[in-house]
């Protein structure tokens, strides 16, 4: 089940601007994870990285995956108050 809810979080992240935009706005990795959690998402690390790399085309590891989404944060983090991509590395860094 929680390969599903994975897939289904990847897809809002893709597809909902307000949902995204609330996750780089964060700033820490814990708001990250309440912001997840009161959105029902919960999926570890391994389904996580299964679904991203079914959809890149190519096995993902954990470190390239942080640097994927980070890249994506960077420059909305620049242009919004608050968030950082440290607590967006943090919240994938603490995963299980």
């Amino acid at each position: 089940m929680s390969v599903e809810l994975a897939k289904a979080f990847c897809v809002r992240l893709m597809s909902d601007d307000e949902f995204r935009d609330a996750i780089g706005r964060a700033s820490s990795a814990k708001e990250i994870a309440d912001l997840v959690a009161a959105n029902n998402y919960t999926f570890t690390k391994h389904d996580l990285l299964k679904v991203v790399s079914e959809l890149a085309g190519k096995q993902i590891d954990m470190e390239h995956l942080s640097a994927m989404i980070c890249e994506v944060y960077e420059e909305e983090i620049k242009s919004a108050d608050g968030g950082s991509t440290e607590a967006v590395a943090g919240w994938l860094a603490s995963l299980e």
